[in-house]
């Protein structure tokens, strides 16, 4: 299945349209593969991480913050995907909507870098909503969402 997501991935990201279209749609790709609430894309620089394509039609609270706030900014920090199954009970958790139960944030990394220079960011409403196999799915997702930072 995740050959097929990553053919889609691709061909949603080789296309002339905008950057924050061509976002949007990957994020769309990665929601409905899961069934997953809802999908951002952020581009990370050295003091900020910001919001470039998300589903659905509400934009998060926190469309750009500084990279080294929340379960982002940790993700950003240690360049490892952090997965939070009770944003409720961790104090780094930035709310981004009421609603949300568990997130998980894989960080996007420059291929000859190693550096972060985006994140993919997955919520839910359910509580213990991630599993090692929905950490597999995503990170992939994340390696093909690569062409979206060059």
């Amino acid at each position: 299945m995740i050959d097929a997501i990553a053919r889609e991935l691709s061909a949603a990201l080789d296309t002339l349209d905008a950057r924050n279209v061509r976002a949007r749609r990957a994020a769309e790709i990665v929601r409905a593969a899961r069934d997953y609430r809802w999908v951002g894309i952020y581009d990370v620089d050295d003091d900020r991480i910001e919001l470039i394509g998300h589903t659905g039609v509400q934009a998060p609270v926190f469309v750009e913050f500084s990279s080294e706030q929340g379960l982002s900014g940790d993700a950003v920090r240690t360049r490892s995907t952090v997965i939070c199954n009770d944003v409720a009970k961790d104090s780094r958790y930035l709310t981004a909507f009421e609603s949300t139960g568990s997130e998980m944030i894989v960080p996007i990394l420059g291929a000859e870098s190693g550096i972060p220079i985006g994140t993919l960011d997955v919520e839910s409403d359910r509580l213990g909503a991630f599993s090692d196999d929905d950490r597999d799915f995503v990170e992939r997702c994340a390696i093909a969402l690569m062409p979206l930072f060059e």
